[in-house]
């Protein structure tokens, strides 16, 4: 019970601080006076504090596991690698979603009959950043991955548009097994060990801009 409460602590935490970033993120946009001599020294400022608040979120949510279940229990996934698996659950991991700005949060991009994208990485970013109109900041999430020739692939969960040269990119690094997909023979995702419970290997990647 303890590591349970703990467990949601630190991710209440993790958010708090990310809430001050966000904060310290639009003030510093909108009260900043862009010059010639002082753009460089802004974006630079800006570029850290989105750095800073896309690590925090995926890390907090990589090392708290999923309804604060201690993370020790290999049966029970963070709230990361939950978002992924919800994803290629619902999907396949083949459909792309794009922020609505109304009650459906995020569309679907190619097949307009999928539901909306519900996951706890997706409802942390419309909480954080999409909410907070004051931010103007803007963000993907993509999937990376090996195929089974060992090439590198990648593969679009939220998709808000194309980054400026201004944006920054945060990753981390998820273990996917047979178990945790409900068919894993019909995901984008390939199974790069067949004769193991191992699926694949995959890095979450959340690139975020001032627009």
């Amino acid at each position: 019970m303890v590591k349970r409460y703990e467990g949601q602590i630190q991710t209440v935490e993790a958010i708090t601080a990310a809430l001050i970033l966000i904060s310290v993120l639009a003030i510093v946009v909108e009260a900043t006076s862009v010059t010639p001599l002082t753009s460089s020294f802004t974006n630079q400022h800006v570029k850290l504090e989105l750095q800073n608040i896309g690590a925090d979120i995926l890390t907090s949510m990589d090392e708290t596991a999923y309804a604060g279940a201690p993370t020790t229990n290999p049966n029970v996934p963070s709230y990361l690698k939950k978002s992924v698996t919800d994803w290629i659950n619902c999907t396949g991991g083949y459909e792309w979603y794009a922020w609505s700005n109304n009650s459906s949060k995020y569309v679907p991009l190619i097949n307009s009959a999928d539901i909306p994208l519900d996951t706890p990485l997706s409802n942390t970013l419309s909480f954080l950043i999409s909410n907070q109109s004051n931010t103007g900041a803007a963000y993907n999430v993509e999937v990376r991955y090996s195929n089974i020739q060992g090439q590198i692939m990648n593969t679009k969960m939220i998709w808000n548009g194309d980054p400026s040269e201004n944006s920054v990119t945060v990753s981390r690094v998820i273990v996917l097994h047979d178990q945790d997909l409900a068919a894993p023979d019909s995901c984008v995702i390939p199974d790069i060990s067949p004769n193991t419970t191992l699926h694949n290997v995959i890095e979450i990647r959340l690139t975020m801009w001032v627009m």
